[in-house]
């Protein structure tokens, strides 16, 4: 039974602190790109649609190009990964799904994937995977 406590546990930690991370990332994202390098490790990875980026300057410099933008989260969704796969760094896995608009375009929706770690007092992007959705009809 102690078991089953300590996984929930994990996993509502997991989500509160997907949630809190998102909403700060989207903040930035949308009003404060300027700041975006210090939520990714300097090892990062972004993979934008297909385009991929490494390290957390070339991420900033990536995202900054892009059109000023509004963000609605639709749904997210948060696991903790398991220690072993880690060797006991906390680590999260978020998966968000909104809908961004960019500056004179029109809404799009998106699905986009965090891969986020603990270091220090801070939780940092370690693998960040964003994909346009496609609306079938």
């Amino acid at each position: 039974m102690a078991v089953a406590i300590d996984k929930r546990v994990l996993i509502d930690e997991a989500c509160s602190t997907a949630l809190e991370f998102t909403k700060l990332y989207y903040d930035c994202l949308d009003k404060k790109r300027n700041l975006l390098c210090k939520l990714y490790m300097e090892t990062a990875v972004l993979v934008w649609n297909g385009n991929s980026v490494s390290g957390n300057m070339q991420i900033q410099s990536f995202l900054e190009k892009l059109p000023a933008s509004d963000h609605q989260i639709v749904s997210l969704d948060a696991q903790p990964i398991h220690e072993e796969a880690i060797k006991g760094q906390p680590t999260v896995m978020a998966v968000v799904a909104g809908i961004v608009r960019f500056e004179k375009k029109p809404a799009q929706p998106f699905c986009q994937n965090f891969l986020i770690t603990a270091q220090d007092t801070k939780w940092k992007v370690v693998s960040d995977c964003l994909r346009f959705q496609q609306v079938l009809s």
